[in-house]
């Protein structure tokens, strides 16, 4: 018999969490309610840097009220079958390569100036968003917290982004996250479209490009209003 996963309770498939709630549709509702105040707390927020511990700490905020391991890296190697992908997981980063992998992203943030267009700069926000999100440093909570990071690092570059129109459509959001994850089949136009919509441009581009339309129902044929969110499980076999 091989390790048991040691997020979770020993007598129950759910995560370990400080209320010690056992039921996982309880936890997901306390842990609904819980975020949607922390993350106001987090939107509100003006960091200065954007590297690996503000992502920590945005991670920490959001999270910290629930989990105590909260702004830690995993120490697990993570799965999750993608119904979007046909059944397939993204290839997350393995414990060992967090660090290095989320080091990576913050030299491409470095990057960045707020004296470049905005276009350009929210391009590149989507990319660099899709790079964290892969690299999933965190055992649960990833997309918030990236996505969180990524709409205050436009904020700092004098990018405003409409963070309830992610929220409004958490569900497509995750899954175009999923579609930017595949490599050399990676297609970025989903996430684009929808980061586009946050900063206003698909407004300015409507009357002249009718393939930008606000639409956030279908990804690749999977229709989004499908999608059931499923908790992450260890990867044994990838130890």
């Amino acid at each position: 018999m091989g390790r048991r996963d040691p997020y979770l309770y020993e007598d129950v498939p759910v995560l370990r969490n400080l209320p010690g709630i056992k039921n996982s549709e309880d936890l997901k509702l306390i842990e609904g309610d819980l975020t949607r105040m922390s993350m106001a707390i987090v939107y509100a927020k003006e960091y200065e840097k954007f590297n690996t511990d503000t992502l920590c700490d945005i991670h920490r905020t959001t999270f910290g009220g629930l989990y105590d391991w909260a702004g830690e890296f995993r120490t697990i190697p993570i799965m999750k079958p993608e119904e979007v992908l046909g059944g397939d997981t993204v290839r997350y980063a393995s414990p060992s390569e967090i660090k290095k992998q989320l080091d990576m992203a913050s030299k491409e943030i470095s990057k960045l100036k707020s004296t470049q267009s905005k276009k350009d700069i929210v391009f590149k926000i989507v990319r660099i968003t899709a790079a964290i999100w892969q690299t999933h440093p965190f055992r649960e909570g990833n997309t918030r917290s990236v996505v969180a990071f990524s709409v205050l690092l436009a904020v700092k570059l004098g990018v405003e982004l409409d963070f309830d129109l992610f929220a409004k459509h958490a569900a497509y959001v995750r899954n175009a996250l999923v579609w930017c994850t595949q490599g050399i089949y990676s297609i970025y136009d989903y996430l684009e479209r929808i980061y586009f919509d946050a900063a206003g441009f698909l407004d300015e581009e409507s009357q002249q490009d009718v393939s930008k339309q606000k639409d956030y129902s279908v990804i690749e044929g999977y229709r989004v209003a499908e999608y059931k969110e499923q908790p992450h499980s260890y990867a044994e076999d990838q130890e």
